[in-house]
């Protein structure tokens, strides 16, 4: 357990609010890989949740609304008294149940801004629960007419990764991936091709987002309409004429951290006309 005090502040755009960790927690946690999650008090409020790599040894932990609130930080930069110590995750079990009881203590927009694509992956497992929460997400995307045409096939099988990644070598992670979430359009429901895919890919962004906001990491791979890749899909898992797969989401928990990314560019916004 580390006790310290933290500057809670904004960054420069004013998006994000953290502290950075006064130490290599690497080293003083003894985690030499993987996402390094954390629990404690700020301020006696307690708090779980994970650190954000930003190179060269550094790591900081961002504040989301929920505990801003909590702590009583009003946008001004203030000291805290800080209770940290390592928290160990262990493997989710196999029941499945209702979505509703996996939670996130993620603020949306904070899962936003942090998402990353997670290519490396480590042996433990995911839980039906969490899997199920996963699906949730998907399901809650917006679409066209609200038509939903979009199925889920979940993948766990080992060799049927295993060809998937072998096949693809911008889907190689899927060999290490704890699982897969093939996201597919139902041509029969929405027969406009454009909606479809957009539809679809509505729903794998709500899943990676909620995929991160469990604390999972996960990437999006793209299917080609006309690759051979496409078709193998089609093949491996049978899908009848009326399905079309549009990504491949791979999912796992995280073996390795990247520097978080400032991505707000305002020479690629436009008001009213180009």
């Amino acid at each position: 357990m580390e006790i310290f005090e933290a500057l809670i502040q904004k960054d420069n755009a004013g998006r994000l609010t953290f502290f950075e960790i006064p130490f290599h927690a690497r080293e003083r946690f003894c985690k030499p890989k993987g996402t390094i999650y954390v629990s404690g008090t700020i301020n006696g409020v307690k708090y779980r949740s994970k650190l954000l790599s930003r190179g060269g040894g550094k790591f900081l932990m961002v504040i989301d609304k929920g505990l801003q609130k909590s702590i009583g930080f009003d946008g001004q930069a203030m000291t805290a008294r800080v209770v940290m110590a390592l928290e160990d995750i262990e493997p989710a079990g196999n029941k499945q149940e209702e979505p509703a009881s996996v939670s996130s203590g993620m603020d949306v927009l904070t899962a936003i801004k942090t998402r990353q694509s997670i290519r490396k992956f480590t042996s433990r497992p995911v839980g039906d629960e969490l899997v199920t929460a996963m699906l949730c997400c998907g399901l809650y995307a917006p679409t066209a007419q609200n038509k939903r045409p979009y199925h889920f096939i979940v993948i766990r099988n080992r060799q049927l990764l295993a060809e998937l990644a072998s096949r693809n070598s911008h889907a190689a992670m899927l060999a290490e991936a704890a699982g897969a979430i093939v996201v597919c359009g139902d041509k029969n429901i929405e027969g406009i091709k454009e909606f479809l895919y957009a539809d679809c890919a509505a729903t794998t962004q709500n899943i990676l987002l909620g995929i991160h906001g469990l604390g999972l990491g996960g990437v999006w791979c793209g299917v080609a309409s006309s690759s051979d890749w496409r078709k193998l899909l089609i093949d491996l898992l049978e899908l009848p004429s009326k399905l079309e797969p549009a990504s491949v989401i791979a999912f796992g928990w995280p073996d390795e951290e990247k520097e978080l990314c400032h991505r707000w560019e305002p020479g690629k916004i436009h008001y009213d006309k180009w």
